[in-house]
């Protein structure tokens, strides 16, 4: 990454650090202590507002900042150097997360992102800490690309037993995602997407394997869907799906609709997104919403994004 890339992040992330502690005590590999009754801590990782809009990610058509968040193999497919600052906000768990993240496609031939996020939680995602990671993604040919993500996770739980060891969401590791794109067809793109290859021994980083499919007519609509196996969360895998859209509308105002499920945890889950994005600038607020499920979990999330090109 450029030193104009890393200058700009430092003024993304400048904002986040103020909510994580300057030392964090030595976490224990404590995991998460819960029946195995399809109760689990949810995954807590970076989103972007396109992301949350569009259902489960749409990761086959995600660039710039959404694709350092989902598919690394993506951040070749358009040339921009892009910076984005965000803030999530979950009511029910009185649970904030704040973060900047670079995307750069511009500056070298491998494509480079690099995000931050600190987290404070409550409720059912009770823990404190950061999550960081680099991007990188490189083509092989106008048509096929490949990427890798390495990503540090460390998480402090505020739950205690009564023998006063922390229980829960703590967890202190390393890992890697790992995607393949390939654009058989104009508008059409087909990714292989693997997360958390390095096992977390954790719900909050399961391992996830699947893929993403997405089609774009020019700049202006695009449907896609995404589908995981959990590999790690519970005794036998279960299945992650979703589906979205995207409209801009008059070249300017996206609008975003999606649908999540989680099987694993019985959990359904509708999207929505809008913004503005100009040559400069981008704004966005997505929300997904629990429904039909035992929980009713709401989670807000804001975006403002900087087009540096």
């Amino acid at each position: 990454m450029s030193r104009a890339s890393t200058i700009g992040l430092a003024f993304c992330l400048w904002g986040a650090t103020g909510i994580v502690h300057a030392q964090i005590e030595e976490l224990p590999p404590v995991e998460d202590e819960v029946p195995d009754d399809g109760v689990r801590a949810r995954e807590d990782t970076y989103e972007t507002a396109r992301g949350m809009g569009m259902g489960a990610g749409a990761r086959a058509s995600a660039v710039g900042t959404s694709a350092v968040a989902y598919n690394p193999a993506n951040m070749p497919l358009a040339q921009l150097y892009h910076m984005e600052s965000f803030a999530s906000y979950m009511p029910q768990e009185r649970a904030w997360t704040l973060g900047g993240t670079v995307a750069d496609s511009v500056s070298n031939k491998i494509a480079a992102g690099l995000s931050f996020r600190g987290i404070y939680g409550g409720g059912n995602r009770n823990y404190r800490g950061y999550d960081g990671r680099l991007a990188l993604g490189m083509p092989l040919s106008e048509r096929i690309a490949l990427g890798v993500s390495g990503r540090f996770l460390r998480l402090k739980s505020r739950q205690r037993n009564d023998d006063g060891e922390r229980i829960g969401g703590n967890v202190k590791a390393f890992t890697l995602d790992a995607a393949i794109r390939i654009t058989p067809a104009e508008g059409l793109h087909i990714a292989a997407l693997g997360y958390n290859l390095i096992q977390t021994d954790t719900s909050i980083a399961p391992t996830l394997l699947g893929g993403s499919v997405s089609y774009s007519m020019g700049t202006t609509f695009s449907l896609a869907g995404d589908f995981f196996v959990d590999m790690t969360t519970f005794a036998d895998p279960e299945f992650i799906f979703g589906f979205g859209g995207e409209y801009l509308a008059g070249g300017q105002v996206p609008i975003r609709i999606g649908f999540r499920r989680e099987m694993g945890r019985d959990l359904n889950q509708i999207t929505a997104a809008l913004g503005y994005v100009d040559q400069r600038l981008g704004i966005d607020i997505a929300l997904r919403q629990d429904i039909a499920s035992d929980t009713k979990e709401t989670a807000i999330l804001a975006a403002f994004r900087y087009h540096v090109q």
